[in-house]
This record gives C-alpha cells, sequence and structure tokens, in this order.
C-alpha cells in the first residue's frame, strides 16, 4: 500500500528577483516528478491481532537499519513497510469536493498548492506552520465569513505581512460530465475587501455561496465543517442545536422545513389555544353577569323614561322664560316713557337760569386759556436771561484761560534759562568723553571660551545622565529581586498552609487547571457571581481516615472540576480557556441551593441498625455551591458512610433500603434495582477503595522547601552586590555633579566680563548721538526764550477781543432782564380776571344748585329706565332665539310635551316658570323612587356587553375552525417527518454505537421529544467505564478528551448519511488520551477511506492535526499532507522531497554494503 506523504513549506523569495524565480510550492506527489514513485509503503491495516509484535530474524531488508523499526513496520502487523500489500482501485472525488486549493500571500503561505485526496486526508505539521491556515482558506474561499473561523475579525488580517494582496483559488469536483468550477478570491488588505471569480467570470459572495450550496456545502455547519477555535464552541453546542445543525448537514433539505414549519404551526396553535381558552373563560364570565343584571336594567329603562321626559321639560325652561321676558320688557317701557315727560317739564322750567351759567361758564374757560398762554411767554422769558448769564460765564472763563496761559509762559522761560547752564555741562563732558575710547576686547574669543565650558560641562551632563540610568536600572533590578523574594516567603508560607498544599497538589495533579485557577483568583472583578476552585482546593475533610472513602467515591473529574453559580461566567470563562488553548478543564454549574438537595428519609436510628454513621456529605467541609455541585453529580448526599466494615444482616438490610451506595473503610457498594423485574431483581457492585492522593495530610515538601530557600539566598546575594555597585555610582555621580558646577561658574565669569566690557563699547559708540540731542536741546531752549514776547502778545489781544464780547453780553442782559419783567405784569392781570370769573361762576351754581340736582336726578333715571328697558329687550331676544332653535331640533317627546302646554296657554291658563319647575320636580320624584340596583351605565354596559358576547361567541366558533387547521396540518407534517428524523437518528446511532462498541464503551444517540416542537433535540448519552451508567453528554459531566471522543464519533456516524461532499476537523484529537486517539484515528479511517465495494462510500475528509501517535493505522485511500516552515528550511522545496531522500539513504546504504562484502 502506498503512503502519500506530502510536505508544504511556505515559499521563499530568490535572491536575484522575486519574480520568476519565486516557485510554487507542490504539496503533493503528483506536483512533482522527482517524487512520484518513492512513496513508502506500508501493510494492509487490516492485517492485524491481538498479540505482541514478533521480532523477524533472518535475512535483512534492503534498507537494513538505515530507518527506525517503527517506520518500517505497520501498526500491529508483523511484515515490513516494504512488503507487497494490494492496490487500492483509485477512487474518484465526488461531486463537491476539494480537488485543489491554491495559496498566495495568504497568511503564512507566499506561494503553495494543495492536492487533496477524494477521502482521508491528514494535515500534520507542528505548531504554527499553516495547518489552520488552509482550513481558513476553505473558509473564506468558498464565500464564507470570518465568524466562522472564531479567528481575525477583518478579512484584510489574512493578507501575509509585508503583502498588499491575497489570494485563494479551490477546484471543486463536478457532477459526471461537467467541467470543474474554479472559485477565485481575492484579499485586498486596504479597506478590507474581497473580489470573486468562478471559472474566470467575475462574480460575487452571493453567486460563490450559490455554488456552494448547490453543492451541499455548509461551512456555517459545525456537523462539516469544524475548525480549531470552534471545537468548544461544537462540544458546547445544545442538545436542540445539535438537531438543527444535523438535519442540515445529514438529512434532506425539506426536513429542516419540515421542523420549522412545526415550530411556527405549534407557536401558532398555542396562541391560538391560550386565545381561545381565555375567551371562553371570559364568555363564561360575561354570560353570568349578563344574567344577573337583566331585573336591575329592566327598572333602569324605566328611570331612563323619567329622566328623558325630566330633560325633555328642562329643555323647555326658555319658553316661559320667555313669556316673563316679554311682560317685563313691556313694563320698563312704559316706566321709562313717563320718565322721560317729567325730565321734559323741568328742563322748560329751569332753562333761563341754566343759559346764564353756560355764559359765565364759557367766559371763565376762555380767560383760563388766556392765563395759559402768557404763563407760557414769562416762562420762555426767564429761558432767554438764563441763556444770556450762561454766555457771559464762558466768556469769563475764557479770559481767566488767557490769564492762565500768560503765566505759564512766563514759567517756562524762566525754567529754560536755569537749564541752559546744564545743558552747556553735558556738551563738555560728552566731548571729554569722546577724546578718551575704550579699550579693545575679543568677543570672538569669549565666545569660544564659553562654547569649551558649555561643551565640558554637557560632556558631564552626559556621564550623569548615564550614571542615573544604570542606577534606576540597578534599583529596578534590586525592587524586582525583593519582589522574587517575597513571592518566594509567601510560597514557602503556602507549602506549609492546607491551602498551599492543595493548590500545590493541584498542579501537579493538573497543569491546565492550576493555570486556570490562578487566571481566576487574579481575576475575580471579572466575575458576576461567586467562581470556586475545585473541591481539592475548596474542601477539607473533617477526619484524615476518611479521605480513601471520599476520594474513591467521587470520580477525578468532579475532584479537579471548578464550580460556577452563572450562566454568563461559564460562558466567560469557557471562552477564556479556549483562548488559553488549555483542554483539561472541567467545569460545572450548581445553580440549585444545597437545601435543595434533599437526605434519603432515613432516620438516625435505621442508619445504626444499617451500621451507618451518616452521609458522604457530612465528612466534607467546604462552600455550599460546591458540595451542592458534588450533590448534584455524584449524589454524594445519598452515599451512606459506615465507621466500620458492615456485616452479612445489615448488608441484606441494606439492599432493601431507600440507599442506593455506601462506603466503609476498605470497600465501595453500588446497588442496582430493577423495578420492572420486582423487588428480588437486585444487583451489587463492590469494590475496593482506592489510595487517597489529593485528601491526604502529606508533609510539607523538604526539597521543594530548600528549592526555595536557596533562590532567596542567591537573589539576597544578587540584591547586595547589586546595591555596592548602586553606592558606587551613586558616589561617582556626586563628583561629576561637582565637576558640572564648576563648568557652569567659569562660563558665568567669561560671560559677565564679556557683557562688561560690550557695555563700555555701547556707552562710547552712543555718545555723539548723545552730544547732538543736547546741542538741539540747548538751540530749541534759546528759541523758546527768544520768541517769548510775540506769545504773550498774541495771549493779550485776545483778552482784548473777550472784554467787548463781555460787554455786548451785558447789555443784551438788562434788556432780557426788561422784557420778562412786561411779561409777568400782563401775567398778573389775566390770571386776576380768572379769578372774577370762576367767582361768579360759582355764585350762579349755588343760585341754582336745588335746580341742577333734580334735573340731574330725573336724567340718571331716565338712563336707568332705559338701560332695564334695553336688558329686558336683549334678554327676550335672547330667549326668543333660543326658543326658536330648541324648536326646530325638538324631538317626538319634547314635541308633545310643548304641545300639552300650548294647549293649556291657549285654554287661558298662564304657562309660568313656577308651573313647569312643579312638575319637573314630579317627576324626579318618581325617578327617586325607582333608585337602586345599578348606576347611570348600566344599560350602557349591558348593552355593550351583549354586543362583545355576540363577537367573542363569533370569535371562539373561528378560532376552532382555526384550531381544527393547524392540527390536521400539525398531524400531516408530523406524521411525514418524525418517521424520517426517528429513520435517521437510528442510523446515526447504529453507527455512533458501532464506534464506541470498537473501543468497549457505549454510546447511543435519540431523540428528545417533546410536545414544544421547539425542545426537540439530539439526546448523545456515552459511557466510558463499566460501573458506570449511560450519561448525557454535555460540556460539565465528561472530561475533555471523553467529549472530543463523543465529538469525533458523532460526525463519523454523520459520514454515511451527510449529504455534504467534504468535512473539516481541526485538532479534535488534542484532548484525547492516546489509547482513545488510536482507537478513533483507526475507526476515522475505516470509514472515511470506505469505497463502494464496501457499500458504504466515504466522503473526503480532512484532519488537521500537530503530531499523530506512531503505529497508527493506514489505508491505501488516506492521504498525508506534512507541513513544516521556519528559517531553516531550503530555498527550493524539492531539495525535502521525502520520497527522493529515502531513495538516495536506501541507495547509499546498499553501496556501503557492497564496499564491504568485496573486502
Amino acid at each position: 500500500m502506498s503512503l502519500f506523504a506530502e510536505f508544504a513549506t511556505p515559499a521563499r523569495r530568490s535572491r536575484e528577483r522575486d519574480d520568476e524565480s519565486e516557485f510554487t510550492v507542490s504539496v503533493d506527489g503528483e506536483a512533482s516528478p522527482q517524487s512520484s514513485g518513492n512513496k513508502r509503503r506500508r501493510l494492509n491495516p487490516e492485517e492485524e491481532d491481538d498479540g505482541q509484535e514478533e521480532e523477524e530474524e533472518g535475512s535483512e531488508t534492503q534498507e537494513g537499519d538505515l530507518l527506525p523499526d517503527s517506520f518500517r513496520r505497520s501498526p500491529k502487523g508483523k511484515g515490513r513497510a516494504n512488503d507487497p500489500v494490494p492496490t487500492a482501485a483509485p477512487q474518484k472525488h465526488q461531486p463537491g469536493s476539494i480537488v485543489r486549493v491554491k495559496l498566495t500571500d495568504f497568511v503564512t503561505y507566499t506561494r503553495a498548492e494543495f492536492h487533496p485526496g477524494p477521502n482521508l486526508n491528514m494535515i500534520i505539521g507542528p505548531n504554527g506552520t499553516g495547518k489552520s491556515t488552509l482550513v481558513c482558506a476553505i473558509c473564506l474561499g468558498l464565500g464564507w465569513q470570518t465568524s466562522h473561523l472564531g479567528r481575525a475579525k477583518d478579512i484584510g488580517e489574512f493578507v501575509k505581512h509585508g503583502a498588499k494582496r491575497a489570494e485563494i483559488e479551490i477546484e471543486l469536483a463536478a457532477h459526471p460530465g461537467e467541467e470543474n468550477p474554479i472559485i477565485r478570491t481575492r484579499i485586498t488588505k486596504e479597506g478590507n475587501k474581497a473580489d470573486f471569480s468562478i471559472s474566470g467570470r467575475k462574480s460575487n459572495r452571493k453567486g460563490v455561496l450559490e455554488l456552494a450550496h448547490s453543492f451541499s456545502i455548509q461551512v456555517d455547519n459545525l456537523c462539516q465543517f469544524l475548525p480549531q477555535d470552534r471545537v468548544v464552541e461544537f462540544a458546547a453546542l445544545s442538545p436542540v442545536d445539535l438537531l438543527t445543525q444535523t438535519q442540515r448537514a445529514a438529512a434532506p433539505e425539506y426536513m429542516s422545513e419540515w421542523h420549522d414549519k412545526l415550530k411556527e404551526l405549534r407557536k401558532q396553535q398555542k396562541t391560538q389555544q391560550s386565545e381561545q381558552q381565555g375567551l371562553i373563560e371570559i364568555l363564561k364570565t360575561l354570560e353570568e353577569r349578563h344574567r344577573l343584571q337583566e331585573a336591575d336594567v329592566a327598572r333602569l329603562r324605566e328611570r331612563e323614561v323619567l329622566k328623558d321626559r325630566i330633560k325633555a321639560m328642562e329643555k323647555l325652561r326658555p319658553f316661559p322664560a320667555y313669556q316673563v321676558a316679554t311682560d317685563k320688557f313691556k313694563e320698563a317701557k312704559a316706566r321709562k316713557r313717563d320718565a322721560a315727560n317729567e325730565l321734559k317739564e323741568l328742563e322748560r322750567r329751569v332753562e333761563p337760569n341754566l343759559r346764564a351759567a353756560t355764559k359765565k361758564q364759557e367766559y371763565a374757560e376762555r380767560t383760563e386759556k388766556v392765563v395759559n398762554h402768557r404763563s407760557r411767554l414769562v416762562e420762555r422769558g426767564g429761558d432767554a436771561v438764563k441763556e444770556v448769564e450762561r454766555k457771559i460765564k464762558a466768556v469769563d472763563e475764557k479770559l481767566q484761560g488767557c490769564v492762565d496761559e500768560i503765566e505759564a509762559e512766563k514759567n517756562t522761560v524762566k525754567a529754560t534759562r536755569q537749564n541752559i547752564p546744564r545743558l552747556n555741562q553735558d556738551i563738555a563732558r560728552i566731548e571729554r568723553a569722546l577724546q578718551s575710547p575704550p579699550e579693545e576686547f575679543d568677543a570672538a574669543e569669549m565666545n569660544a571660551q564659553m562654547r569649551e565650558k558649555t561643551r565640558l560641562a554637557r560632556e558631564v551632563e552626559e556621564k550623569i545622565r548615564e550614571l542615573q540610568g544604570r542606577g534606576e536600572s540597578l534599583a529596578t533590578q534590586i525592587k524586582q529581586r525583593h519582589q522574587i523574594i517575597e513571592e518566594r516567603n509567601k510560597e514557602k508560607e503556602g507549602l506549609r498552609s492546607q491551602a498551599g498544599q492543595q493548590a500545590s497538589k493541584l498542579k501537579r495533579a493538573s497543569n491546565d487547571a492550576a493555570r486556570v485557577w490562578d487566571w481566576i483568583q487574579r481575576n475575580k472583578t471579572a466575575f458576576q457571581s461567586d467562581v470556586y476552585g475545585p473541591p481539592i482546593v475548596e474542601c477539607t475533610l473533617k477526619s484524615p481516615r476518611h479521605a480513601a472513602a471520599v476520594e474513591s467515591m467521587i470520580p477525578d473529574g468532579d475532584k479537579m472540576s471548578f464550580t460556577l453559580t452563572s450562566q454568563a461566567d461559564m460562558k466567560m470563562l469557557l471562552d477564556k480557556i479556549s483562548e488559553m488553548r488549555l483542554r483539561d478543564v472541567n467545569l460545572r454549574l450548581s445553580n440549585q441551593p444545597l437545601a435543595a438537595f434533599q437526605k434519603p428519609n432515613v432516620s438516625q436510628e435505621q442508619l445504626r441498625q444499617y451500621g451507618l454513621d451518616g452521609w458522604l456529605i457530612d465528612l466534607l467541609d467546604g462552600p455550599d455551591p460546591v458540595l451542592a455541585m458534588l450533590c448534584d453529580n455524584r449524589n454524594i448526599h445519598q452515599m451512606g458512610y459506615a465507621p466500620r466494615e458492615i456485616n452479612e444482616a445489615q448488608f441484606n438490610a441494606l439492599k432493601g433500603s431507600p440507599i442506593g451506595s455506601w462506603v466503609t473503610p476498605s470497600q465501595s457498594y453500588q446497588i442496582t434495582r430493577r423495578r420492572e423485574y420486582g423487588d428480588s431483581a437486585v444487583s451489587t457492585r463492590v469494590q475496593a477503595l482506592k489510595q487517597p492522593r489529593f485528601f491526604t495530610d502529606v508533609p510539607v515538601d523538604r526539597q521543594l522547601e530548600q528549592d526555595i530557600d536557596r533562590v532567596i539566598r542567591e537573589t539576597e546575594g544578587e540584591i547586595e552586590e547589586l546595591g555596592n555597585e548602586r553606592k558606587s555610582i551613586m558616589e561617582e555621580g556626586r563628583t561629576l555633579t561637582e565637576e558640572r558646577k564648576q563648568h557652569h561658574l567659569e562660563r558665568k565669569e567669561i560671560e559677565d566680563e564679556k557683557n562688561k566690557q560690550q557695555r563700555a563699547l555701547s556707552e562710547f559708540n552712543g555718545l555723539s548721538v548723545k552730544l547732538e540731542s543736547q546741542k538741539a536741546k540747548l538751540e530749541k531752549a534759546m528759541e523758546g526764550i527768544a520768541g517769548y514776547r510775540a506769545r504773550v502778545r498774541v495771549v493779550v489781544d485776545k483778552a482784548d477781543k473777550l472784554q467787548l464780547e463781555k460787554g455786548q453780553l451785558a447789555l443784551d442782559y438788562a434788556n432780557a432782564v426788561d422784557a420778562f419783567r412786561n411779561l409777568h405784569m400782563q401775567l398778573l392781570e389775566v390770571q386776576i380776571m380768572r379769578i372774577e370769573a370762576n367767582s361768579d361762576l360759582e355764585q350762579l351754581k349755588a343760585q341754582h344748585a336745588e335746580e341742577s340736582r333734580l334735573l340731574t336726578e330725573r336724567r340718571k333715571e331716565v338712563e336707568a329706565l332705559q338701560v332695564i328697558q334695553d336688558k329686558a329687550r336683549e334678554e327676550g331676544q335672547a330667549l326668543a332665539q333660543k326658543c326658536l332653535d330648541l324648536g326646530a331640533s325638538f324631538t317626538e317627546l319634547e314635541r308633545e310635551i310643548y304641545d300639552e302646554y300650548d294647549g293649556e296657554k291657549e285654554a287661558g291658563e298662564k304657562w309660568t316658570v313656577e308651573s313647569l319647575e312643579t312638575e319637573i320636580q314630579s317627576h324626579q320624584a318618581r325617578l327617586e323612587m325607582t333608585h337602586g340596583g345599578g348606576n347611570e351605565n348600566t344599560i350602557n354596559e349591558f348593552e355593550r356587553r351583549q354586543r362583545d358576547i355576540e363577537q367573542r361567541r363569533s370569535r371562539v366558533h373561528d378560532l376552532g375552525a382555526a384550531l381544527d387547521k393547524v392540527g390536521d396540518e400539525i398531524t400531516e407534517i408530523r406524521n411525514r417527518w418524525e418517521p424520517e428524523l426517528d429513520e435517521l437518528v437510528g442510523k446515526i446511532s447504529e453507527a455512533f454505537k458501532e464506534n464506541f462498541d470498537k473501543i468497549n464503551c457505549a454510546g447511543e444517540v435519540a431523540v428528545h421529544k417533546d410536545e414544544e416542537f421547539e425542545q426537540w433535540a439530539i439526546q448523545i448519552r456515552v459511557k466510558f467505564r463499566e460501573n458506570e451508567q449511560l450519561s448525557v453528554l454535555d460540556s460539565h459531566r465528561q472530561s475533555g478528551g471523553e467529549r472530543a471522543v463523543s465529538t469525533i464519533f458523532y460526525l463519523m456516524a454523520l459520514q454515511s448519511l451527510a449529504r455534504a461532499p467534504f468535512r473539516v476537523v481541526d485538532e479534535i484529537n488534542q484532548g484525547m488520551d492516546p489509547r482513545n486517539e488510536r482507537l478513533v484515528h483507526s475507526r476515522m479511517v475505516d470509514i472515511a477511506c470506505a469505497s463502494a465495494e464496501d457499500g458504504r462510500p466515504g466522503s473526503q475528509y480532512f484532519l488537521i492535526t500537530p503530531k499523530l501517535l506512531s503505529g497508527l493505522k493506514y489505508h491505501p485511500n488516506m492521504k498525508v499532507h506534512c507541513i513544516a516552515s521556519g528559517e531553516y528550511m531550503p530555498a527550493d522545496y524539492r531539495e525535502l522531497d521525502f520520497g527522493v531522500l529515502a531513495k538516495k539513504a536506501l541507495a547509499l546504504r546498499r553501496g556501503g554494503r557492497g564496499v564491504s562484502a568485496a573486502g
């Protein structure tokens, strides 16, 4: 048989050119002519027996001992790998399987090409070489998003570092008679873009996905495509989701559609049933209330008739009110007419006296106007006098300004004459200074000296900074070593505490679990609720003698399990464990209180009779959630404990008791009862207790303690050496600091001397300008003294003009005062006339005051009566309009009542407001007599309820018909879907059971059927040990390796049923122990490499793993792809062709033998 050992390396660039010289790496023997005939041969894997491998004695093979025996032998066969074996018939790729994958600048590959076989393809190589890159290429190249990989979020991150774009080319096997489609995906890093083409024609992601779906490729189905970073996610799939994924992978598409339709119809049925039941209950209540209210409604309807009549009579109130208003208007009109006649007569008698008073009033008003006019003239005359006064004052101020100006000129001339001698002295002093210039100095030389001092200071500064850096580094190292000593002391103290010893045991038992526990302790704030470590850390024994009993009854998986109390914390920790790539970690969810786990109903007296002292849980102390977890998973609250061995009578009594298991100091007992076979069907399993490993008082590890002390001593010695070195550095730093200070002082002295000489030179250079300035000031002073008299003359002339202006203003002031006095005399005259007119008017008014009073009263009376008449008219008109409006909208009852009263009016009886009110009160009294049994809304409620009852009866009838229709539809679809589902799951279960039987374990797959189709689920039950019962597979009960075995066996069980053309599983074997890995591999080879002659041809399989055990089973139809990379890889991949290398090795071996024989 042939083993296709393929080898892939990332392509490397040539030294000369990275264009044509960059080669494409072939990852299978087909693409390299040199490697086509150099594949190793292995025995048929079917030739196996259960005996030991027999050593071959006799003639050696042609390769002798050149290659290891594990390579030359088949896994369990007796022959050599090069013995002739039957060759398998060549297999063809099924439609949709992958024929070729070509990668360019994708993740770790520059250029690489894969040619997968049609059956099992094993991708092996060390971690980091690019195995999972092939998985990523298949997912992205077939159009699926990065989210299905669980890795980078942006597609641009899959472009190789340093490249701008990447390319994936995937060739799929076509249906018979058609050309293989080639899907090319170009990924551009900038903008995270992906462009697609199919067989050279431009396409898009949707088109690629449609092509993939046409071949039943489901990359988004974990049952078909299980990348490395989603293995934990698949293991954590809920049974409901697993059923969905299984149907998608192994059942026709209509099965999933039927399931979705059943879930939709069940939701609809529940909604309608709920609505129907609610309506029926409501109808019962409504009909009962309707019956009870019938008598009250009859009484209320009689009340409604009275109320309607009262309402109609109240509406007719404006009619008698209109009659009253008409009478009031007529009476007011007559009274107003009489009062107006009396007013006219009174006005005729007092008219002469009124005429004289009116004339006097007019004269007084004219006099008042004249007084006002002359008052205004007097006011304007006063303003004119004030204006002249203001102008005279302004001229006086200007004259005073002239006087002040002349005085200022005198003072200025006096000061100038005093300043002239000082200016002459300054000029002479400057001229003498110009005769003595300062000494010259070399500024450039001084600058050079200053720069030199600065350079020296900087050099010293650099040395100081370097010493400071070394000192800080030494200080950091000293601090780090102090921390090491502190940590080692804590570790030493921890060794002496029980918690420390238990944590140490946890690390020895499982390094993965110890890492998770360390992370949990450092990140407690990241959890929503409490998280507890494994029982071996959290729990203690009440007595050391119970260690064997407790450890034997609690499996290692539960003793090493972490306990969480929140589903969110569980998910978060699972994600973290996946991120840390840890596998040997078990998690348990404890969401029930410890009090929920009740001990068997057995009294203390009965326990003593059975020889039991209590229950296993009573032997442990620990947090309630951890104990609750053990109760939930191992029922330690129902396991009895006997402090000594029990006798036969006690054993027989226990067999008939409700206690199912117990433990003695040397053995454990498990009772199995089969109720279907009666009370006598009881079996007992007895096992010897194991030696305790965890709950033991082991003395402190002295060697570990000595190692810690040695580390502490060595660290303290390092601290002393580092401290001495730091002291010498600090001393050197102080010396350099003094040197730097001296350089700065010397530079300062040179700088001060330079500034002093520069100031002297600057002052000398400014003497000429200063001399000219002083001479100019002297000349200006002389000119000022010479022009003094002319300036004073100008001011005197200005003062003379102001004196003349002041004289004219004095004359104007006298004229204005004279005019003001005349206006004031005229005002006094007219004021006297006004007083006389007002006096005469008052006398006339006093004489005719009584007549005026009577006249006023009569006028007010006429006006008041006019108001009353107008008001009565308005009231009558408003009531008339209201009556007309009411009459236009009369109801039949209102018209009937109006006609009754109108007939009484025609008969001579007056229609009054009082008579109408009396009738209304009479009806209200009758209304009060019929009160009771309801309220005003009872009738409306009764009629509304009647309509509601009729509507609900109709709705109940419609819902019944709809429910019948939905029920028939559910029955019809279920009768088609359920048998096919049972048949499908039955086939999966048979294959699953067969796989487990091969490894001497048990497993089955069934459908959990619930009333709700949404809760139908795949239920996987497994058993890995003889003393266990089949238990449901979940992420809490089984270990990581057991879950991995179950997962791969389930995927393998789908092999012959799945519609998928290929399947990808990445590193599923990493959590398995060697035995399970070997058995799982054998089963996978059998299933994946089966041919059509076997009756179950396998589909294409990709198994990615970083390592394989030796002596595994192989098959001619499988293909092994070896991937390697690194800095020591040759530039030309053909130098690592395994076939060529083996051929050369054999040739060398044969050549060596020939030389030896000749000699």
